[in-house]
């Protein structure tokens, strides 16, 4: 892309010779279509490139960002860097740069969505609920991502990922859903409108019911809300360098029925196949049979730990954040949700969570709510919809030995609190998760 080769060969030429150096942009193209009242009210589309320059030497170092628009001059943003390092910090936890045996080049043509498209998309979501009010988003997006730098590496790697998420209202209830994929074309988005009209229609006039210790499923979103948790505050490494991860590897924390991957090596998998450094990615075991096998690093966390970098760097999030998998799998089980449904003596139904906090980290206990589809089981079978309640749930003990009883069939990307794309997982049904109150306490 010429427009990289020429900030590269501007920047590069006014590096100092004895200074490294590592020079990233992200250039994206997002589409966003809009819909409310089931109709189309907006479509908008976005063009960017942002710039990360990262200079060490003298045992400090400096990282500086812009974007493309604003860099007119590279040689005086070079030498801004270069005054801001003189007066940075010593960087105990500087980890070096990666190799040229790093480098890959997975930069390609990727085709743009239409608005034409996004619609069509739209309007199958929508027909789905026709008596119903429809409101969401469709959206696309192309990222063609490089790095360079001092030390003989040179990558670049494209992406590209589509979205539909959408909720249809009664007057009394609500239900979502959400499809995600490489490509517009992967997006099912006539089956998400037809989950999301369900849900609205079975939910009309909820009633409350009384908190406590219940048996639950949880659909798709539920559990990447779980995992996301986990995978953030908890097999980040750097949560661990902070004493603030539950996890230990090698101990069996988990029921042996949770087995958990992250798998940027996979095809159907959405993101680049570098992380933010330029490295080539890795399939990892995160989770096997139950028992934590690795945590997530990058550079910094894998010196402070003497452990080998799994290269779960991520781009816009700084190297201090900590290693983030982006590709998480939870491995399906056998089980349908029909079945799943028809084991449940007294229970409850959840098909996502929202407003979730950490309240102790350590043990990642986190409260929230539940919404857009809830309902109470007795006997098999779904007896009625209920009203909002509040949980004060401990995620490790909700997927902990013994409290896991059984991991749905099928499995599907699943919006998060971190964002799309992230996380493909089936359904759960566990023996007993904690509600404390409704939606004032």
């Amino acid at each position: 892309m010429k427009i990289w080769e020429d900030l590269l060969q501007d920047i590069e030429k006014n590096i100092p010779s004895d200074t490294e150096c590592e020079l990233k942009m992200m250039h994206s193209k997002s589409a966003l279509t809009r819909f409310a009242n089931s109709q189309i009210h907006q479509n908008v589309d976005e063009e960017s490139a942002d710039v990360f320059l990262t200079l060490h030497n003298d045992s400090k170092t400096v990282t500086m960002s812009t974007n493309l628009t604003a860099l007119k001059n590279p040689k005086e943003f070079v030498s801004k860097a270069m005054d801001s390092l003189s007066k940075s910090p010593i960087d105990k936890g500087w980890a070096g740069l990666p190799d040229a045996t790093q480098s890959y080049n997975g930069l390609s043509k990727l085709v743009e969505s239409s608005p034409e498209e996004r619609a069509n998309k739209v309007r199958e979501f929508v027909s789905e609920g026709k008596q119903m009010n429809a409101a969401g988003y469709c959206s696309s997006y192309i990222n063609n991502y490089f790095v360079w730098n001092t030390n003989g590496l040179n990558s670049s790697d494209s992406s590209s990922s589509a979205f539909i998420d959408g909720i249809f209202r009664t007057e009394s209830s609500a239900g979502s859903s959400h499809r995600g994929g490489i490509t517009l074309s992967d997006i099912e988005a006539e089956r998400a409108g037809s989950e999301a009209a369900k849900l609205a229609k079975d939910s009309e006039n909820p009633e409350d019911i009384e908190p406590g210790n219940y048996e639950v499923i949880l659909g798709h979103e539920a559990v990447s809300t779980i995992l996301v948790f986990l995978g953030v505050y908890g097999f980040n490494a750097k949560s661990k360098i902070d004493g603030m991860s539950p996890i230990n590897i090698d101990e069996n924390q988990f029921d042996s029925q949770i087995n958990i991957f992250d798998t940027p090596e996979d095809n159907e998998s959405i993101g680049f196949k570098i992380d933010a450094s330029g490295s080539k990615k890795k399939n990892l075991e995160v989770v096997k049979d139950g028992v934590s096998k690795s945590y997530f690093h990058t550079r910094r966390t894998a010196k402070e730990l003497s452990a080998e970098n799994t290269f779960h760097e991520l781009f816009g999030w700084g190297e201090n954040f900590g290693g983030i998998g982006t590709n998480i799998k939870l491995s399906e089980g056998n089980v349908s949700q029909e079945e799943m449904i028809k084991s449940v003596k007294k229970g409850i139904y959840i098909n996502e969570f929202w407003y979730c906090r950490v309240l102790d980290p350590i043990t990642q206990v986190v409260t929230g709510l539940n919404r857009n589809g809830s309902f109470l089981i007795e006997n098999g079978k779904i007896v009625k919809p209920i009203g909002r309640l509040r949980f004060t749930q401990s995620f490790m003990a909700s997927l902990a030995p013994g409290n896991v009883l059984s991991i749905g069939d099928s499995s599907r990307y699943a919006d998060s609190e971190f964002g799309e794309g992230m996380l493909k997982v089936p359904a759960i049904h566990l023996k007993n998760f904690n509600f404390t109150g409704g939606v004032s306490g």
